[in-house]
């Protein structure tokens, strides 16, 4: 099993003009990302609209994912749906494509789940598939809150081995870190904002949006966090909150959509109900991108 860590974007899901899934382009952006020496790809996650595409377009962005990658990084797949039965037939397709994991969000949309239906999902999840099974921690998203108990029940689930966490609360993923018995669990921070703090409890990579359009500066952290050069890579945090704080003067997608649009990759609109930006929300973006030098080649950004 290849080992998991390391820095791996959510890679967004190109569209064309007609709103159908390109896989032309996703290959030149896996490609762009390649260069810049990221360790892996989330594929169809948040960022990458999954819950938004068809089954079949899911499995023909994995797929593309992977025939692009030949096997040199890691290859994540979120299989999370809005019904367990669909959940695990993605989570079967990945196993059968040859991915090293598979994430899934909990089934949280309009039922909440409690522990014990949540444990059942999970084990149902992973039972679908031959490979490693991350659980999802996104309470903003799901209302469900990753609680040390509950990520104690889950890891005795076989194949679970660890958790993409978005929560933001650092403080309490180091708690989740630390209190796992007897196994050192496998933490993806997902809060693009707390890479470097998450590293520094324990987390052993990130995955996140505002990587695919500055993929350089989190391959950068992370090597400076690996030589031991925690005030280089804090500096470099820095940087890349900057530019996460020009992406959220509008919507998170479609500000990551369309600053890739002005880099070169016709990645196309969000899906619905998303939307693109508005021109005023455009002119928006590129003026506090520009303020942070984003489009300059000496600022370091891309």
């Amino acid at each position: 099993m290849r080992e998991l860590k390391g820095i791996y974007p959510a890679i967004v899901t190109p569209f064309d003009r007609d709103g159908s899934f390109d896989p032309g382009v996703m290959r030149q952006v896996i490609q762009h990302q390649l260069r810049a020496g990221v360790h892996g790809f989330y594929v169809t996650g948040g960022t990458g609209e999954g819950l938004l595409l068809t089954q079949e377009e899911r499995r023909e962005a994995l797929e593309t994912v992977l025939d692009e990658g030949e096997g040199r990084v890691g290859v994540i797949a979120q299989v999370g749906a809005f019904q367990t039965g669909e959940t695990i037939e993605l989570a079967r397709h990945a196993s059968e494509v040859g991915v090293d994991a598979i994430a899934a969000i909990p089934p949280s949309y309009f039922f909440k789940p409690d522990t014990e239906g949540l444990v059942r999902y999970y084990s149902a999840v992973a039972d679908a598939s031959d490979v490693p099974l991350l659980v999802y921690n996104i309470p903003q998203r799901t209302g469900i809150s990753m609680t040390r108990e509950l990520f104690d029940r889950l890891l005795q689930v076989p194949k679970v081995i660890g958790m993409k966490d978005s929560s933001g609360d650092v403080y309490a993923l180091s708690l989740v870190i630390g209190s796992a018995r007897g196994v050192r669990p496998v933490i993806f921070v997902g809060e693009d904002s707390a890479v470097l703090n998450a590293l520094l409890v324990g987390a052993c990579g990130g995955i996140g949006g505002t990587y695919n359009i500055m993929p350089y500066l989190y391959v950068q952290l992370w090597d400076a966090f690996q030589a031991g050069e925690v005030k280089e890579a804090a500096g470099i945090q820095t940087r890349i909150n900057r530019c996460l704080d020009a992406i959220l003067t509008v919507e998170f997608i479609a500000g990551v959509k369309q600053t890739m649009m002005w880099m070169g990759f016709e990645v196309g609109e969000p899906r619905s109900p998303l939307r693109p930006l508005l021109d005023g929300e455009k002119e928006r973006l590129r003026r506090a991108l520009d303020d942070v030098g984003f489009f300059k080649e000496e600022a370091g950004f891309r």
